[in-house]
């Protein structure tokens, strides 16, 4: 940085309590590498004009959510999203007002809505065992991925049932849903329209069809006599009623995501005929796009960004990152200018100088190198 002395005595001790603080805990460092370490290596790479540009956004705009505060939100979204959804249809269901939550049958009918809510998890981030402890939900109600094998499917239904039975309910069904996610920035990962191949794409497709299926599909082929039955999600609902009402959860979201998921899954319902599938997004902590805008709207930081040295070219050729825009592909996946960095990984919608990562000695690499899960 060419600091003298009095100015290292300033800014070091910043940068140590930063890394203390937080940054230092970052999951995808190598083994003895901290946050310091990071930084001086990361800075060598910038021009000599360019270090206090970025060291400057690293001190200023850079968003770091570490395990805790992620956990919390993952907490919240029980609290402050799922539960209150449940005691809404519990006053619903038993016609007594919405201040009557302490009714005792208000209760009882909170409890059955708890027990028949359906939890997913859409990725690896979705934290669904912290949700499940803090929520309280059964093991046999969540389920990690959208693909469960049949036994799974039947076992889930049939522990569903015995439960219910105390409440004297007979043949009973999941009647709530609830898809939950840490973090989106684009959407696009959610639901999209591939032009080529001209059709949708997507974890809220696959899910949404795994919803609408007929029950049983032959798994194997036909002339094979060991061929097994392949349930579905479908498996899991009443056919007969009338609405299937998903709920759509994200411990963080940007506006542009939710605005994309909401055109792309209202295109994709309307397509595909799922005329009774209704949903509904909630956001715990709303990312605005002023985050965006404090990156594409400084000049200074956009100028240094555009140097071809701090990018891999490569990215451009690449099939998943060319699912978005990539005209200004220094900006991240789908051009999102985002400075968040999640503490287990750092999202390819954030700035490429931030999670860049390779084997080789010529070329970038990110302060906070990124797994990619492609």
């Amino acid at each position: 940085m060419g600091w003298n002395y009095l100015e290292l005595n300033t800014n070091r001790p910043v940068l140590e309590f930063m890394g203390s603080m937080k940054y230092d805990a970052y999951d995808r460092f190598m083994p003895g590498t901290r946050f310091m370490s990071s930084l001086v290596q990361w800075l060598s790479q910038f021009d000599e004009e360019d270090r206090a540009i970025v060291l400057e956004f690293v001190k200023k705009k850079l968003v770091f959510v570490s395990s805790t505060q992620m956990n919390y939100l993952v907490d919240l979204l029980y609290d402050s999203k799922i539960r209150p959804i449940l005691l809404k249809k519990a006053t619903e269901h038993t016609s007594m007002p919405s201040y009557m939550l302490c009714n005792k049958k208000v209760q009882r009918q909170f409890e059955i809505e708890k027990r028949s809510s359906l939890v997913i998890g859409l990725s690896d981030g979705a934290h669904t065992d912290i949700l499940r402890r803090s929520a309280g939900f059964s093991n046999e109600q969540v389920l990690t991925n959208y693909y469960p094998d049949s036994k799974k499917l039947k076992d889930m239904l049939s522990n569903l049932r015995k439960d219910l039975d105390r409440y004297d309910l007979k043949d009973s069904y999941f009647r709530n849903i609830f898809l939950i996610d840490d973090f989106t920035a684009s959407g696009k990962s959610f639901v999209r329209y591939d032009e080529q191949e001209e059709r949708f794409k997507g974890k809220l497709s696959k899910i949404i069809d795994q919803i609408c299926a007929n029950n049983i599909e032959p798994k194997g082929n036909d002339e094979d006599q060991g061929a097994k039955e392949e349930l579905h999600l479908s498996y899991l609902l009443d056919k007969n009623q009338q609405e299937i009402h998903i709920n759509l959860l994200f411990c963080m979201a940007t506006d542009k995501a939710l605005k994309n998921i909401h055109k792309n899954l209202d295109d994709f319902l309307k397509k595909s005929c799922y005329d009774t599938v209704k949903y509904h997004i909630h956001v715990v902590q709303p990312l605005e796009d002023s985050l965006s805008a404090d990156i594409t709207e400084d000049p200074v930081l956009m100028k240094a960004l555009q140097k071809e040295k701090y990018f891999h070219q490569e990215l451009k050729e690449d099939k998943a990152y060319n699912v978005g825009s990539t005209n200004n592909a220094f900006l991240g996946f789908d051009e999102c200018a985002l400075p968040v960095v999640l503490s287990h990984n750092t999202p390819n919608n954030s700035l490429p100088i931030l999670w860049l990562d390779t084997d080789k000695d010529n070329e970038f690499k990110g302060l906070f190198p990124r797994i990619s899960r492609h």
